[in-house]
């Protein structure tokens, strides 16, 4: 358990703790309207917090999925 927890945290101080900077220096430096952003705004800042986060999930399901794949029974 305490693996895990250590695991789901670890990304943070890691690439992703680089992206979210990113990300901040993004939405600070971007000049925006005073009614409502624009949607290209919206747009560009769903895809900066999907990536990171699509190539995680993309990356453990991986891992889990090779891992499975040593479990199975010899054949006789």
């Amino acid at each position: 358990m305490i693996v895990g927890g250590l695991l789901a945290v670890a990304p943070v101080f890691g690439p992703l703790g680089k992206t979210l900077h990113y990300l901040a220096d993004f939405i600070a430096e971007r000049p925006q309207p005073m009614r409502a952003p624009d949607i290209s705004f919206f747009v560009e800042l769903l895809a900066l917090i999907i990536c990171p986060v699509g190539l995680l999930l993309f990356t453990i399901s991986l891992v889990l999925f090779i891992r499975s794949g040593r479990r199975t029974a010899q054949r006789v």
